[in-house]
C-alpha cells in the first residue's frame, strides 16, 4: 500500500505554516503573517484555498459497486449518475452515525467516497464480503479546495474540457486546469460557493502556486486549518466525531434529510426509523456578542438553573462579532429562546438560533 502523503508540504512551510497533525498526516495548522480573520474574510468576500489531501478516500469499483454503496449509506446511491455526488451518513446498527462523506459517482461501476475520520471504511467493507466489488484507499491523490464567491472567476478561464461554470452544485468531472489533467467536484466545506480540485502528487504543487498567483488580484489567499471552524460553524456544517458521532442519530444532528425511508433496505435502517421523533437533543446554535471566543468544548448550558444542553462546536466569528457554537439542547429549547453559559450568577446570556448561522437559506453554494 502506497503510504499516505501531502505533496503541499513545501508549499506549506514557503507561507510559514505551523504544522499539526490531522486524520494521519501533518496540515497547515496555521501561517505566519497572516490571521484567521483574514483567511475567514477572504473565504466570504473572494476565495481560500485549503489543502484537504488529509480527507480519506476509497474507491469501491465493480459490477455490485453501486449495491455496497446503497446497502452501507442512508443515501440512496441506485439513482445517482455519473458526474454527480451526494452527501450521506452511515449508521452502526443501533442507528446512530458512525461517519459522514461525499460520495462521487464517476461510472455505474466506479464510485468515490471521501470522508474524515470515521470508520465507514469498515461499514462498506462489511458489505461488500461476498459481492463483486473492490475496495481500495486512494493515498495518493491530493485535494486542493477553493472556497468563496471568486473561486469559479479564478478556475473557470483557466480550465479547459468543458465548461466549468456550467457545473452545478455536486456535480463533477473531470477538467484541464493551468495546463494539468485534474478532476473537479463542485463541493466544499464552507458555506460558498466553492470548488475542490482532485490531482496529482507531481502536479499539485504547480496547481497550488498557479490557483495563489493567478487569484491574488481577486483577493484569494491560502488558508490554514485553523480558519476552517468559525467558516464551517457559521454554515452549520458538521465535523466527525465533534457534533455527529455514535452517540447522535442524523434526527438529533440536522441530518434526517439524508436518511432516505424509501429505499429496500440500508444499515441501521429498522434502528434509525424507530428513534425518530424521540430525540433526546437536538443540534443548535448559540451566540452572543463579543469580541473573542467565550465557549469551550462541553460547556454547560442552563434556563432557571437546569442544565438544558451542553457546548459541542465553538468558534468566534469576526465577520458576526459574535461568539458562537453549536450545541446540543433539550428539545423544547427552541430557536429564540435565551440559555446561560454556566449556572453562576454572572453567567453570560446566550441566543439560540437554528443552524446556519450564517446565509440562513443555503444559497450561497448554490450561486
Amino acid at each position: 500500500m502506497t503510504e499516505r502523503v501531502s505533496a503541499l508540504v513545501d508549499e506549506h512551510k514557503k507561507l510559514g505554516a505551523e504544522f499539526v497533525e490531522w486524520n494521519g498526516l501533518n496540515v497547515a495548522g496555521t501561517y505566519s503573517g497572516q490571521t484567521v480573520e483574514q483567511e475567514h474574510n477572504a473565504v466570504r468576500d473572494a476565495a481560500g484555498l485549503y489543502d484537504l489531501t488529509a480527507f480519506r478516500k476509497l474507491w469501491v469499483t465493480g459490477p455490485d459497486a453501486r449495491e455496497v454503496l446503497n446497502k452501507a449509506c442512508t443515501r440512496d446511491f441506485s439513482k445517482l449518475k455519473p458526474g454527480k455526488a451526494t452527501y450521506s451518513v452511515v449508521l452502526t446498527d443501533e442507528g446512530t452515525i458512525c461517519d459522514d462523506g461525499i460520495g462521487f459517482c464517476h461510472a455505474d461501476d466506479k464510485f468515490r467516497w471521501v470522508i474524515g475520520t470515521g470508520t465507514s471504511g469498515d461499514r462498506i467493507a462489511e458489505v461488500a464480503k461476498g459481492k463483486d466489488a473492490t475496495l481500495e484507499w486512494d493515498n495518493e491523490v491530493q485535494i486542493m479546495s477553493l472556497q468563496g464567491p471568486k473561486a469559479i472567476d479564478v478556475l473557470a478561464p483557466n480550465a479547459s474540457g468543458g465548461d466549468l461554470r456550467e457545473l452545478k452544485f455536486f456535480q463533477h468531472g473531470d477538467f484541464n486546469l493551468f495546463g494539468r489533467d485534474v478532476h473537479i467536484s463542485r463541493t466544499g466545506y464552507s458555506g460558498e460557493r466553492g470548488y475542490e480540485i482532485y490531482t496529482t502528487p507531481e502536479d499539485a504543487p504547480h496547481l497550488w502556486q498557479q490557483i495563489l498567483e493567478t487569484g491574488k488580484e481577486h483577493g484569494v489567499m491560502a488558508c490554514s486549518f485553523a480558519s476552517l471552524d468559525p467558516v464551517r460553524v457559521e454554515a452549520g456544517l458538521l465535523f466527525y466525531p465533534f457534533d455527529a458521532n455514535e452517540t447522535n442519530t442524523p434526527w438529533e444532528v440536522g441530518a434526517g434529510f439524508v436518511v432516505d425511508k424509501n429505499k429496500d433496505d440500508f444499515l441501521g435502517k429498522d434502528a434509525v426509523l424507530a428513534k425518530e421523533g424521540k430525540e433526546r437533543h437536538i443540534l443548535r446554535g448559540v451566540s452572543v456578542a463579543s469580541d473573542s471566543n467565550v465557549f469551550g468544548d462541553e460547556d454547560g448550558l442552563y434556563q432557571d438553573g437546569k442544565k438544558v444542553g451542553t457546548v459541542v462546536g465553538p468558534a468566534y466569528s469576526s465577520r458576526m462579532g459574535k461568539s458562537i457554537a453549536m450545541a446540543f439542547l433539550d428539545p423544547d429549547v427552541t430557536e429564540g429562546a435565551k440559555v446561560k453559559l454556566g449556572d453562576g450568577g454572572d453567567a453570560k446570556e446566550l441566543e439560540v438560533e437554528n443552524l446556519p448561522f450564517y446565509d440562513k437559506e443555503k444559497k450561497r453554494p448554490r450561486a
